[in-house]
């Protein structure tokens, strides 16, 4: 019989039972590609929330609750855009209809290549700043994506029992910066003792993967694996991120002198003045969005301060929603 195909011994497959059996190898791989296809859309989609085009490379990375190979991700990208699914000009991704994203693209982009100079700068000195662990940018900066009225946004980790005087620090460095035309925005202090991120969802999850350490990438990435959770939602984002503009600094005798001195006992009582003092003016901060409640996002304790005045998160799911029904 050569290489013809028969099923028991002495039984010759039908033409019928060979087309059965090609649809059912192929039914695995049309599932898996939907899959992908799915996680494309949606992530290109979450992009389109923030008027952004996404590219190939970063649409793997942060692609929404789907585990693929770059290749694949990459093929069937290109099948998408040959459907009419997805718009794409070179490596950069839009929803159909939007191709007014990449003339915003472009000028947020050069915004912000002219604005890391300064957060790497800047973000260096906080790294000096007694009690000061990690600095990293966070928000439009951390994806080359600046609008004109955006400032330069830092987490930033600090030891612990000292947050709120490390915080009146780096204030003293932004009005610095001020005086040069540059805003900083260090919104999130968290101390050591307070690493564990509990506001599970995918605009924290983003958040934590595509934040860009300035100082200390290493504790960037253990911050990551500590909050695994958020590979949940984006399976294919890494602990280590993008390390590219990590810069090495060393601390000098002045930091260590400096904390020996604001260890000292008197000092925990001029931190707890200035945490009571401040906590009760950022509380009583109103709302950019009252609709969201004040203050939306914010939370304030001894190891926190998250000074979050507009409630981003559900006002972002609501549009992507929006945008998932309507492909």
């Amino acid at each position: 019989m050569g290489d013809e195909l028969v099923g028991p011994p002495g039984h010759l497959a039908t033409e019928s039972e060979l087309t059965i059996d090609l649809r059912d190898e192929r039914r695995p791989n049309r599932e898996r590609e939907a899959e992908i296809d799915h996680a494309i859309v949606a992530t290109v989609a979450y992009a389109d929330v923030f008027d952004m085009p996404i590219s190939l490379g970063r649409t793997h990375r942060f692609l929404v609750e789907c585990e693929a190979a770059a290749s694949e991700v990459a093929e069937r990208t290109s099948a998408l855009v040959a459907n009419g699914h997805l718009g794409r000009r070179g490596d950069l991704l839009h929803l159909p209809g939007r191709v007014d994203v990449l003339v915003v693209h472009d000028e947020r982009d050069e915004r912000a290549q002219e604005m890391w100079e300064a957060a790497q700068r800047w973000g260096k000195r906080m790294g000096r700043v007694p009690f000061v662990r990690m600095v990293a940018v966070t928000g439009g900066l951390a994806v080359d994506s600046v609008a004109d009225h955006d400032d330069i946004d830092y987490f930033v980790i600090t030891a612990p029992t000292r947050l709120w005087l490390t915080r009146f620090m780096i204030v003293g460095l932004v009005k610095l910066a001020e005086r040069e035309n540059i805003e900083l925005c260090p919104n999130y202090l968290v101390s050591e003792r307070a690493l564990d991120i509990d506001d599970r969802a995918l605009y924290v999850a983003r958040e934590l993967a595509q934040m860009v350490p300035i100082v200390d990438g290493a504790r960037c990435s253990d911050l990551r694996r500590r909050n695994n959770w958020m590979f949940d939602f984006l399976p294919n984002a890494t602990s280590e991120g993008d390390q590219s503009r990590t810069v090495e600094i060393s601390r000098s005798r002045f930091t260590a002198l400096a904390e020996l001195l604001l260890r000292r006992p008197m000092f925990d009582r001029v931190e707890r003045w200035e945490m009571r003092r401040k906590i009760a003016r950022l509380s009583s901060v109103a709302s950019r969005r009252p609709e969201v409640g004040a203050p939306d996002e914010s939370s304030f304790s001894a190891d926190v301060c998250k000074g979050h005045m507009v409630g981003n998160a559900a006002g972002i799911d609501e549009a992507w929603q929006a945008r998932l029904e309507a492909d």
